[in-house]
């Protein structure tokens, strides 16, 4: 079980995970971004944009288990992320082929995702908070230069 954990994910998984993956993303020619034993991580360069990505990963969880997620970004910042259930065992084909099939039919179907094909980018809740907070501590030390 330790020699498992300290292998790739990708050596770990190669049967049927990869497999099932290769099938939906290949012919978008992806590009291996991380391949150790926390994370299998593959991305697919957006078209519409110079910095935006599309991440199929793989991840371990810290107690084992595996999970795939589907996350877009662009530069640092997570547009949208759709994850499946966590996995305590390797899946058979058609249970990989499922979980992928559905959790990539449910992220492109995200408001996000649809608003980002259309070349909008929705900005996040905490935006106009963060740009609150700061005038907030430009005003109160401009009073207090004031004051003094």
């Amino acid at each position: 079980r330790d020699v498992e954990r300290s292998r790739g994910l990708g050596d770990v998984y190669k049967r049927q995970f990869l497999t099932q993956l290769d099938f939906f993303i290949n012919d978008k020619h992806p590009v291996l971004a991380s391949n150790d034993s926390k994370k299998l991580s593959y991305f697919i360069p957006l078209p519409n944009f110079k910095k935006g990505f599309d991440y199929y990963e793989l991840d371990r969880m810290p107690d084992g288990g595996v999970k795939f997620s589907l996350v877009t970004m662009l530069g640092f910042k997570t547009i949208v992320q759709t994850s499946t259930d966590v996995f305590y065992e390797d899946l058979s084909n058609k249970e990989w082929n499922d979980g992928i099939f559905k959790t990539t039919m449910a992220h492109f179907g995200k408001e996000e995702y649809i608003a980002l094909k259309h070349n909008y980018v929705k900005k996040g809740q905490n935006s106009s908070g963060c740009m609150l907070t700061i005038l907030a501590f430009i005003m109160i030390t401009s009073i207090g230069f004031l004051l003094n």
